[in-house]
């Protein structure tokens, strides 16, 4: 069998390297071994090869006979592309010309060991066709259980390399932000290695890179046109299998992508701008079942989005049942205002602004409803802003859209619904032996301002009941009843300033009226009546306010957006610049107090060799040492880095780290030590030609201490 290799490529030298130089290569190539999972009879076929280069090489008679027949080839090859480029490209001679410069003839026995030196010099695509042609040259047969069978570990061997290859073309599509492609190629060996029930640890290996790339694929195919809806259905059953896997959101379970709660946070974030309306309500609501209140905050205002952008005050209210089961846990009363708003539950919005506690905000509704009898104008500019920058900013389909009070409301199927859902129908007479308390009904179909039990005007409405969060409005009102909220700042009522603020919030009337009896007709008519003057007043102040609202975008700017939690150190959002850096390998864990732990004086180990790979590697990224080290050693690796830099040299590794121990120091909570052991293999590069190699198995000490809120190490030991 003849493979495009010449005997200076298998030894890693130019044609024009010293006998020194020669001697050297094969020292080193001799000493180099591959993984250990491949098999003796692989290692053997591979020294066969190097001896075989070598003998030729340093015999000067041989090696005059073959330089001169390698020369005649290259000529040969160079004067083909030549013509080839000149003439009318046809097929056959596109296919005529992937020939190379030099092959040798190698017996079957020794391919394995052909295919270590191909993936050896990165020519990974050579590794898998001649790989895949010669095992069906091979038995078919599955593999034989017997070790010593000479077939079996030439496939195994075999097999090996492929999936291999396939790994590294995976790694370099990553590298190239071609993360569809890297996960193709990763699982096309990971499939390899299943099906033929070979090399467990290698399997484990290219999941563990799958995983860690999950989250860039998802990006890539979230990021793609609406019309894909088949590749973006994908991205977002593989963002529902890394929730799964979490156990949710903000869930503690382990979905291998080395993102931690924090992280992957700020990942969901970043993922919704890419997102439809419908495509969050429909995730986040699913995942607000387990339960989980991060989730439900972020359906809430999927919901709103939809709601209020195709006109549906349906799920309106169905965010508004959400938002009353997390009442208890955090202040939603800016959210609840404004939803109470959409509904025309004037009443509400005004009790949801007394319980309010973010003083920007209620500042802003106050300035702008000064000369109007309650907070509605002011309100209403509120919300118009609120749903442009934190709602619809946030969805892909909505993105740029200017939303309108005036528009939403003058819709006739929401003035339908709306008029729906405030008109009460009398209750049925029933023969009554003694006064009984009236339950709320099953829906929320009166104002909480109020404490007027009203029957189901409509049919159920679409509200999710089941949920998990679903508070009813009893609980609700017993609540607040038996524990008022603070409030700095008393606030003006819904219609008089005149209005008694000593009463629960649950018992307030409308000021200037006696309270009337229950189920009385007239307190329902004057429900009725109290919404419509709103809704006239709302238009009023929609048209006069949207200048205004321009005005006080740059203060609202400054507000405490109620996704803070989330929104932490907000960017743009570039999918070939992700908002956070995915630590994949390089991220250290720091616990609040700034105290390193065990996982993270791995993940330091890790950053670090990475790090070198950057400095030493073919960028030179020399700066992003200061990322890690602390001197003395980072002026000891600058200098070697800029010595490679100057020579137009660099070196290629890979690593495996596992720490055997770490030992924060008792007498310095800023120092520690951590004891490592470092498999480390590497290759050198003059120009693009490959130099020196060479794979080492150490134990290494590493000296760490932090500086600012970061920890670098200060000093590298080889132990052994």
């Amino acid at each position: 069998m003849r493979i495009p290799l010449d005997y200076y490529r298998i030894l890693g030298i130019f044609p024009q390297a010293t006998d020194e130089q020669l001697r050297q290569a094969y020292r080193d190539r001799s000493v180099q071994l591959p993984r250990r999972e491949y098999s003796d009879l692989a290692i053997e076929a591979r020294r066969q090869l190097l001896e075989q280069a070598y003998s030729v090489l340093s015999n000067p008679t041989q090696k005059a006979k073959y330089e001169n027949q390698f020369l005649q080839a290259q000529s040969a090859y160079q004067e083909q592309e030549g013509a080839e480029s000149s003439a009318t490209e046809t097929e056959a001679i596109r296919e005529s010309s992937s020939v190379t410069t030099w092959e040798i003839e190698v017996e079957p026995e020794q391919l394995p060991g052909s295919l270590l030196i191909f993936h050896e010099l990165g020519e990974y695509e050579l590794v898998i066709n001649y790989g895949e042609s010669y095992l069906s040259t091979l038995p078919t047969s599955p593999l034989s259980l017997n070790i010593d069978d000479t077939a079996t570990k030439q496939r195994s061997d075999t097999f090996l390399s492929i999936a291999l290859a396939y790994l590294e073309i995976s790694r370099e599509q990553w590298h190239q932000q071609a993360y569809e492609g890297a996960d193709s190629a990763g699982r096309q060996g990971l499939t390899l290695l299943e099906k033929n029930n070979l090399f467990p640890s290698i399997q484990t290996e290219i999941r563990t890179e799958l995983h860690k790339l999950r989250p860039y694929q998802i990006l890539e195919l979230l990021a793609l046109p609406l019309k894909n809806k088949t590749p973006r259905q994908t991205g977002i059953k593989l963002l529902q299998s890394m929730l799964e896997e979490r156990q949710g959101i903000d869930g503690k379970g382990d979905d291998g992508s080395g993102l931690g709660i924090d992280d992957f946070l700020r990942f969901i974030q970043q993922i919704r701008t890419y997102l439809t309306a419908t495509e969050q309500k429909d995730i986040f609501m699913e995942e607000s079942q387990r339960p989980s209140s991060v989730a439900a905050y972020l359906g809430v205002y999927a919901l709103i989005a939809q709601g209020f952008a195709h006109k549906q005050p349906s799920l309106i209210l169905e965010a508004k049942t959400v938002l009353e089961g997390l009442e208890p846990r955090q202040d939603v009363s800016i959210e609840q205002s404004i939803v109470a708003l959409l509904l025309g539950q004037t009443e509400a919005a005004a009790q949801a602004l007394k319980r309010c506690q973010d003083q920007q905000a209620l500042n802003f509704i106050r300035e702008k409803s000064q000369g109007a009898p309650d907070l509605l104008p002011g309100l209403c500019l509120y919300g118009e802003h609120w749903l442009q920058t934190e709602v619809f900013s946030h969805c892909r389909d909505l993105q740029g859209r200017q939303p309108s009070l005036k528009d939403y409301f003058a819709d006739q199927g929401v003035q339908a619904y709306l008029n729906r859902l405030l008109t009460p129908i009398a209750p049925r007479p029933r023969p009554v032996k003694k006064k009984e308390n009236i339950q709320p009904s099953r829906h929320n179909t009166y104002n909480h301002g109020t404490a007027v039990p009203v029957a189901d005007p409509f049919p159920p409405l679409p509200v999710r009941s089941s949920s998990p969060i679903d508070i009813r409005d009893a609980r609700r009102r017993k609540r607040l009843k038996n524990s008022q909220k603070p409030n700095p700042e008393p606030i003006p009522e819904t219609v008089s300033e005149k209005s008694s603020s000593n009463k629960p919030a649950s018992t307030q009337t409308i000021p200037n009226s006696k309270p009337p009896a229950k189920g009385s007709p007239r307190r329902n008519n004057r429900r009725v009546t109290l919404f419509r003057p709103k809704l006239g007043l709302m238009a009023v102040a929609v048209l006069g306010g949207v200048g205004l609202i321009g005005l006080a975008t740059t203060w609202l700017n400054q507000s405490n957006a109620p996704l803070s939690a989330l929104e932490e150190g907000q960017y743009s959002v570039a999918l070939h610049r992700p908002l956070i850096d995915i630590p994949a390998a390089n991220a250290q864990m720091v616990t609040v107090t700034g105290m390193l732990t065990s996982e993270g004086a791995q993940q330091v180990i890790e950053t670090w060799l990475g790090t070198k790979s950057q400095a030493l590697g073919k960028d030179h990224d020399i700066e992003s040492l200061k990322k890690i080290l602390a001197d003395p050693v980072l002026t000891r690796w600058q200098k070697q880095a800029q010595q490679l830099q100057q020579n137009q040299s660099y070196w290629t590794y890979e690593h495996q780290v596992a720490v055997n121990s770490f030992n924060p120091s008792p007498n310095n909570p800023n120092q520690a030590v951590v004891d490592a052991n470092v498999k480390e293999s590497a290759q050198s590069y003059q120009g693009s030609q490959p130099g020196r190699s060479y794979k080492d198995n150490l134990r290494v000490r590493y000296d760490l201490v932090r500086q600012g809120d970061r920890w670098l190490i200060k000093g590298i030991n080889v132990i052994r």
